[in-house]
């Protein structure tokens, strides 16, 4: 299973490109970063989806304020791998709150108690409707910020969010039931209750 730390460490973040020659680090342009924080939706929601990312001196900024409803960031300068990851407004306080809590270095376990508290006692909202999220993954090397193009190495999947929902109320496979390449339910039953959709081959590259 992957780790959940994984997937919200590093969000709200952007993507940089290391020279070469140095170690120095190069935050891609504003049009850089949002051309590809959206490669992960679907073409026709590309164009109004809000888009957080870096300022030059590496300060958190929304970069494009959209109006779909749809969050996209892209990953943390330094980083060697293409993570861009997009979700519903309604689900952000979530993963701002999750991101929060990894910020101090806290166990998985504890994580959890203080989500599950946290929402028993309405401090935290989560939406009581499914919710999209999109995600392009894969090594730095693999993606050209000039054409904005992904290669094969990068891969794309989408999810839908559920929280505390299991699978057996929506019925669908839990991981490892199904091949991946067909629809199933990772972490079922917790406020991080989703179904996986992933796919043979890379399909998310920029069609433009």
């Amino acid at each position: 299973m992957r780790s959940r730390i994984v997937v919200i460490t590093g969000l709200i973040a952007a993507v940089v490109s290391v020279s070469a020659e140095s170690s120095t680090q190069r935050v891609l342009s504003a049009n850089q970063q949002i051309a590809a924080a959206v490669l992960p939706l679907p073409e026709i929601l590309r164009g109004k989806a809000t888009v957080i990312g870096y300022s030059p001196d590496l300060s958190i900024v929304t970069l494009r304020q959209g109006s779909n409803g749809m969050v996209c960031s892209v990953f943390q300068p330094g980083t060697d791998q293409f993570d861009m990851r997009c979700y519903h407004e309604s689900f952000m306080p979530l993963i701002r709150r999750l991101r929060e809590l990894h910020a101090k270095n806290l166990k998985d376990e504890d994580v959890d108690r203080i989500i599950d508290e946290e929402v028993k006692t309405k401090k935290l909202v989560l939406p009581d409707h499914p919710t999209a999220g999109y995600r392009m993954y894969g090594p730095l090397s693999d993606y050209q910020p000039s054409t904005n193009l992904a290669g094969k190495e990068i891969h794309a999947w989408q999810s839908i969010h559920f929280p505390y929902k299991t699978a057996a109320e929506i019925g669908l496979a839990e991981e490892g039931q199904v091949p991946r390449t067909m629809p199933y339910v990772m972490t079922s039953g917790t406020f991080w209750s989703h179904v996986m959709i992933e796919h043979e081959d890379n399909d998310a590259k920029d069609k433009k």
